[in-house]
């Protein structure tokens, strides 16, 4: 197994306080001019300076930035030697700005307030901490995104913004191993035996990936890549079998001992309120492996893509005690169908059974979720198949909720985000309309009416333009968005219709009252 270096500091930006910003920013600001070729958004990422970088730091690095500053103090003695500028030897003058934009002969485009480096620095640092400022510590949650080369570009960049913002400890393991602005990105597989790889077809992706290094290249030439052996299978898809469990190892490797380990996807969203707040009523010194419930042969299994939660005494168990597994296994998985059933199937063996927590980790977006009274007062911490859009819009209503600490329900979630989006009705939607199909409707338009007499539809699903394929479903069960559906060929063309009067007075008859709860918080099923 590879060694990795401790884990990254998160940035010096994080921990410093609003009054110290000021004249920190003019330190800087003098700084930078005062160094030959001072570029501002170069010489701040070289420090480290910019907000939530997670950076390893070298020895040259921790030296550029006085001690002083990465702790938040300031030498005010020192600021005033700073408001000065050698000219003509010892001679000094104040900085004055003149047309130029220049001091004592030290070019500078614009003033500090006008710098776009050190405002895009100070907005970031405004954003994380109204978003994360209040939020319990996750210093002993690791969290492992499991991602690949032709998709790591589209997605990841817009987690880090929103869903993992507040997260301090989060390694990306890709199938190339590169730099995604100021993180690294680490290689699953460069542990895999050789001799595993060759003569594997599992494996062409990867050896392309190789040859080109570059990410953008991966995602320009090879993100459309099929499987040679199953043609209608993306051969991204078939690699990433091979991920996981060297991804639990080499997480182990670079932070032992932690009290959790999150494996989440580059499409699955994380509600860190609610996992910080889940993970504070659960004991990590016991062997916990949880998920949202999947099968397959009848055999039970954590959906990876969901979030698969280890404790830290679960992952000591298959790292430590279980020294090798997935050395192991790289020999068996070209016959796998995929990581996380074998997985299970794995820790089963090692004494350690799914915990279900379902709907707490669940799999869908927020345009999907079936929104009824089953779960409505739950909490959740996983979305699932988010695409970088829905991941935004997610991190824009997470950063304007009203008390960010708390847990996020569903409730709190179809209140105030999915009712504002949808609309009266969308031709080549499929909403996904869920309670009885009405004979005799041969029209979008009396299907709607059907649904405006019945008293208990909350929506409509209208499929097909041939007589012998119209089909009218009135939905009562539940609220959904749902997504684009175009039709075309064999396919029927869909429309959704949504009753938005009735269904503002459904969602506010149902009530929560009582303590939010969380699965397994008593230790017990929920």
């Amino acid at each position: 197994m590879s060694m990795f270096s401790p884990t990254t500091l998160p940035s010096p930006g994080r921990f410093l306080k609003a009054r110290f910003l000021l004249p920190i920013i003019v330190f800087l600001v003098v700084v930078r001019f005062s160094l030959p070729g001072g570029g501002g958004k170069e010489k701040l990422s070289q420090w480290g300076f910019l907000p939530y970088s997670n950076q390893t730091w070298s020895d040259a690095d921790q030296t550029t930035v006085p001690d002083d500053k990465l702790k938040g103090g300031f030498d005010h003695d020192r600021e005033k030697e700073h408001e000065t500028t050698p000219v003509n030897g010892d001679e000094t003058k104040p900085v004055e700005w003149d047309e130029k934009g220049s001091t004592g002969g030290h070019k500078i485009t614009e003033p500090p307030e006008k710098d776009p480096a050190i405002q895009k620095a100070i907005q970031e640092q405004e954003h994380f901490d109204k978003v994360c400022g209040g939020l319990k510590s996750g210093k002993r949650i690791v969290i492992t995104l499991n991602t690949g080369a032709t998709e790591i570009l589209e997605r990841v960049p817009t987690l880090l913004k929103t869903s993992l913002l507040c997260a301090p400890n989060v390694h990306i393991f890709s199938d190339l191993a590169h730099t995604l602005g100021d993180r690294q990105v680490y290689d699953s597989l460069d542990t895999v035996p050789a001799e595993v790889m060759n003569g594997n077809t599992d494996f062409d992706l990867y050896r392309k990936q190789l040859e080109l290094k570059d990410p953008v290249k991966v995602a320009e030439f090879l993100k459309g890549m099929k499987d040679p052996k199953n043609p209608g299978t993306a051969a991204a898809w078939t690699l990433d079998k091979y991920k996981k469990l060297h991804i639990l190892e080499k997480a182990w490797a670079m932070q032992p001992d932690m009290d959790w380990y999150f494996h989440i996807d580059a499409d699955t969203y994380v509600i860190w309120s609610s996992l910080v707040e889940w993970l504070a009523k659960l004991d990590p010194t016991k062997e916990l492996y949880l998920g949202s419930l999947s099968f397959i042969n009848n055999l039970p299994f954590g959906h990876g893509g969901s979030g698969m939660l280890m404790s830290g005494a679960a992952m000591r168990n298959f790292v430590v005690q279980h020294n090798g597994t997935a050395g192991r296994w790289d020999y068996k998985m070209q016959n796998e169908c995929c990581a996380d059933w074998v997985l299970a199937q794995i820790l089963k063996e090692y004494g350690m059974g799914l915990m279900n927590s379902w709907p707490t980790i669940q799999g869908e977006p927020q345009s999907t979720i079936p929104f009824d009274g089953s779960h409505w007062c739950q909490p959740f911490v996983t979305m699932h198949h988010v695409s970088p859009l829905e991941a935004q819009q997610m991190g824009d209503f997470e950063a304007r909720r009203e008390d960010k600490t708390k847990p996020l329900t569903y409730e709190e979630t179809f209140n105030g985000l999915v009712s504002d989006l949808i609309p009266t009705q969308l031709d080549d939607w499929d909403n996904q309309a869920l309670g009885h199909t009405e004979n005799g409707i041969h029209s979008y338009e009396s299907c709607v009416e059907k649904c405006r007499n019945d008293q208990k539809c909350l929506q409509i699903q209208w499929k097909g333009d041939e007589e012998d394929e119209k089909k009218c479903t009135i939905g009562t069960e539940h609220v959904m968005l749902g997504q684009k559906h175009s039709g075309g060929g064999e396919d029927r063309r869909y429309k959704s219709f949504w009753e938005k009067e009735r269904i503002g007075e459904w969602a506010k008859r149902q009530e929560c009252k009582g303590p939010i709860k969380f699965p397994f918080e008593d230790g017990k099923n929920p």
